[in-house]
């Protein structure tokens, strides 16, 4: 998809014509009202008056035009003015490329609509345009192509009466985020035994070259000699190996510690011993989201030459039921030092996080840990599938994760992490245990777990992504991973590099 903005007064040639109407606007209250064909002029004059037409909040209605410059018009319903929020932007966005595909329309123009309150800024650009990438998008690899090809927005074109310095590059870099959100996704996306810990540490290759990152990848036997026995753990059940990925961006000053990320990826996971149910497998190929969308940030930040040092890190096990894998019950030796005590199998993700946050203060010494997972079932629970649950061992942070949410649209709520809930992770017969001895407060367990590997000193950050793993209805997305995480991310390093936010 090609997107840009065009300063004129004129309608350009395109399939449709998106024009958005607030519920209290009369049909030539469009601001381009004296551009419109006049088709599409009395279409809308017709169709506006009549009763089952109203312009609510996410209503659609497509009206054909036989003659013109444009074959058709699509009536977006914005709701009242009063209501509208930059949320409603990105959906908007989504939607409308989301009906562009299902109509199979090429091409699109729509022109802006400035009211008073209201800027069009740089920020706003580039976040419609990552959620015109992300809405075109579909995961299609192993399927056959449908007769007239898989549906495709090529042109939008958005008409100004003026344009900005700085809106050409937010469409850039809006483009740069979007992709490495899609990207990030065939990586979720991509089934199991097409993308096992191997496969997913040559796709890091790939990617690292692409983007010019510095790439490393720890085999099972160096993990062995450095005591990495959480990973090794964890893995023994499969057959295939595990790999640990760790990506480097460097884009500040030599000295400047890095911004660490450590994505969980769980290639598959089973369950292990304690195997999940039948309903729930299906989409466990999914569960190296967090891994995914470390490895998507990377490329991103690369591609906006943010000035800061970062790096990713990315335990890759396959999680898997057999003779040789590890049981409840068992003590597996970290490399913090630390006996990690098996009480669930299926509660692996918390515990290959263990070794590679103990490896990133070990190794790299960061300003700030941020790990991503798909970590607790009951992180959807507490939150349904709206937003990321969020964990800091810094309670100031809480205000600023939220507002990295609004901005970037990964959308997250903190839960509390007080020193009561300490207790629910300690071992029996080792230092921590991976499960808690009560069903209740799962997502808040796990980042206790978590925690008692993080140095009080370092800012840490912990993101639940289960409950934004795939898409649902309203989200105007492809069925499948959503690349959740990644925008949370980038805005974070944005914020970081130019010290907005201080750590």
């Amino acid at each position: 998809m090609k997107v840009s903005i065009k300063r004129t007064g004129v309608l350009p040639s395109a399939d449709v014509l998106v024009l958005g109407y607030f519920a209290d606007m009369k049909p030539n209250d469009h601001p381009w009202w004296s551009t419109f064909p006049t088709p599409i002029r009395h279409l809308i004059r017709t169709r506006l008056g009549q009763p089952d037409l109203r312009m609510d909040w996410g209503n659609s209605y497509v009206l054909r035009s036989p003659t013109g410059r444009v074959k058709g018009a699509l009536l977006l319903g914005l709701g009242k003015w009063p209501e509208w929020t930059g949320r409603r932007g990105r959906l908007l966005a989504r939607h409308m490329v989301s009906l562009a595909r299902q109509h199979r329309w090429r091409s699109m123009i729509m022109p802006i609509i400035h009211r008073r309150g209201v800027e069009v800024d740089e920020t706003t650009i580039e976040q419609r345009t990552i959620s015109y990438a992300m809405a075109d998008y579909e995961f299609h690899r192993w399927r056959t192509a449908p007769p007239g090809g898989w549906p495709s927005v090529d042109r939008l074109t958005f008409l100004a009466r003026e344009t900005k310095p700085g809106w050409e590059a937010a469409i850039r870099r809006g483009f740069m985020i979007g992709q490495s959100i899609n990207a990030s996704r065939d990586l979720a996306n991509t089934p199991g035994g097409k993308m096992t810990p191997t496969m997913l540490a040559a796709e890091a290759r790939r990617v690292a070259k692409e983007a010019r990152l510095t790439v490393k990848i720890l085999s099972q036997p160096q993990m062995k000699r450095l005591g990495m026995g959480a990973i090794l753990g964890v893995a023994r059940g499969s057959s295939e190996e595990p790999k640990f990925i760790i990506l480097e961006y460097h884009g500040g000053r030599k000295i400047q510690p890095p911004l660490a990320i450590i994505g969980k990826g769980v290639t598959f996971d089973s369950g292990g011993l304690n195997l999940k149910p039948e309903p729930a497998m299906s989409d466990m190929h999914l569960d190296m989201s967090g891994g995914a969308a470390a490895i998507g940030a990377m490329t991103a930040m690369a591609k906006l030459k943010l000035p800061l040092n970062a790096v990713a890190l990315v335990p890759a096990v396959e999680n898997m039921p057999s003779g040789s894998g590890y049981r409840p019950g068992d003590l597996l030796h970290s490399l913090s030092g630390k006996v990690i005590e098996i009480a669930n199998t299926d509660a692996e993700g918390r515990v290959i996080l263990a070794d590679a946050i103990t490896y990133a203060q070990k190794f790299f010494k960061p300003r700030m840990i941020v790990d991503v997972a798909t970590l607790t079932g009951a992180a959807v629970v507490a939150l349904g599938q709206r937003a990321i649950v969020m964990f800091t061992n810094r309670g100031d942070f809480e205000a600023e994760g939220r507002a990295i949410g609004e901005t970037s649209g990964d959308y997250v709520w903190p839960l509390p992490m007080w020193e009561e809930y300490d207790s629910e992770v300690k071992g029996t017969f080792g230092d921590v245990a991976n499960a808690s001895k009560t069903r209740y407060g799962g997502a808040i367990n796990g980042a206790k777990f978590l925690q008692q590997f993080v140095d009080p000193h370092t800012p840490w950050v912990h993101l639940d992504i289960a409950p934004t793993m795939t898409s649902i209805e309203g989200d105007y997305l492809t069925k499948g991973a959503t690349g959740t995480g990644v925008r949370w991310l980038v805005e974070l390093a944005r914020r970081v590099a130019d010290s907005r936010f201080k750590v």
